[in-house]
């Protein structure tokens, strides 16, 4: 959720800022104040030790939705809070931005710490909306991107954290009245704003993508992040398309697929749906789609080795190897249906993230040799070599590497692996 400057006290984020300690090649920092009651919990510990590499995958995702080169030079703090508020409302997250005397701009990401212990939301996830304002906002420059429509700034957020088809689903849950959809922005200088807007404001970018492709929405972001005109960008980009004829047909679309999202799905179905999501990087609509066709009794064998076997890399992405260690651990794959070679090195590696490494070596040695996969032999050489070097057999872990540059001279994983030797 983004946020205006109004919502805390200045003093009280001027004195955070420099009370962090700063590198002066850093840009993100993680308040370190935190007394709540997840502190000390394997939980907490694991949030932080990954919040590094999440705001790395927040910053990819960024770029490959929207189009917005790695803003890695803003400066970003994170502050945890056990139960988030703002107004009286319990939030997920929330941006708040400022300039600081010396006119340097701070963005201040504020998570809500239980969501995310009881799995109701993903670190990723919440990153990457609460970024997407931060990175925009630092582009732009804090007064011109609040001036924007919320359509952009909400809509583009949930886009970039794909967060849609969840927000859809809780709102089918909760009822709705279409015709509470195409009115004016809800509070445009403050939030929160209702289940519905977000929504709206998700389907109308969705509708631009859908329609006239990714490439051009682009285009269409980068022009408004320089001159904050969204009028002329959309006729511009979209050749002569106006606001008011986009929401004319965005409402078409916003009818349409708030309608079919409230039918029922048959399992088979969402399990097509699901195949799509993963396909085009949407993870957590991805998860949602294979989890409801999971549950259900009458999902075909194949299909449901398919989607369970796709579920289990939704939950990798996610950081969630636990969850998709069972689910292989409970899965025995048919190779005419799910590639043998890459279920053992998903099983490898799922072991490997959650602390059994020596299981996982035999699984990346075993996915090595019985693989004739390019990305399952790199990868898994790859993880031979960081599992080697943990264990202290420096010999092995460069034979290891040495293979690797040989058999792939060209592979990113080379310098990765480098790296983890040094």
């Amino acid at each position: 959720m983004e946020k205006n400057k109004k919502n805390l006290p200045l003093l009280f984020l001027v004195t955070l800022f420099f009370a962090i300690s700063f590198d002066c090649s850093a840009s993100f920092y993680v308040d370190s104040s935190y007394q709540g009651r997840y502190l000390g919990t394997a939980k907490f510990e694991k949030i932080m030790a990954d919040l590094p590499y999440v705001y790395e995958e927040a910053l990819a995702k960024i770029q490959q939705t929207l189009g917005i080169p790695p803003r890695r030079g803003m400066n970003l703090v994170v502050i945890f809070d056990d139960k988030l508020m703002h107004g009286g409302v319990r939030l997920r997250g929330k941006r708040q931005s400022i300039k600081t005397q010396e006119g340097v701009l701070v963005h201040y990401v504020f998570l809500d710490l239980e969501f995310l212990m009881k799995g109701e939301a993903t670190l990723l996830e919440e990153m990457t909306h609460e970024m997407t304002h931060a990175v925009m906002a630092d582009i732009m420059g804090l007064r011109e991107y609040e001036a924007l429509p919320m359509w952009i700034k909400e809509g583009t957020a949930v886009h970039a954290a794909d967060q849609g088809l969840a927000r859809i689903k809780a709102l089918n849950q909760k009822g709705f009245s279409l015709e509470r959809f195409g009115s004016e922005d809800e509070n445009p200088k403050g939030n929160p704003i209702s289940l519905e807007k977000y929504v709206e404001n998700y389907l109308k970018i969705k509708y631009l993508v859908e329609t006239y492709g990714d490439k051009l929405l682009h285009r269409f972001i980068k022009r408004i992040m320089a001159s904050g005109n969204v009028q002329r960008e959309l006729s511009i980009c979209y050749s002569g398309l106006v606001e008011d004829t986009l929401n004319k047909y965005s409402s078409s679309f916003i009818r349409k697929t708030l309608q079919d999202n409230s039918r029922v799905i048959s399992a088979t179905e969402n399990v097509h749906r699901g195949a799509k999501y993963f396909g085009d990087g949407e993870y957590i609509s991805a998860r949602i789609a294979f989890t409801e066709a999971l549950n259900s009794p009458n999902l075909p064998v194949r299909e449901r080795q398919k989607a369970a076997y796709l579920l289990a890399e939704c939950y990798i992405q996610e950081r969630n190897p636990h969850i998709a260690l069972d689910l292989l651990a409970n899965l025995t794959p048919d190779p005419s249906i799910v590639p043998y070679d890459r279920y053992v090195f998903l099983n490898a590696y799922s072991q490997y993230a959650v602390g059994m490494t020596i299981e996982a070596y035999h699984g990346f040695k075993a996915a090595f040799e019985n693989s004739n996969d390019k990305a399952v032999k790199e990868g898994s050489l790859y993880y031979a070599v960081r599992i080697l070097r943990e264990l202290g057999n420096i010999n092995e872990a460069y034979r290891v590497l040495g293979a690797l540059e040989r058999y792939f001279p060209g592979s990113s994983y080379i310098i990765l692996a480098q790296s983890a030797l040094r």
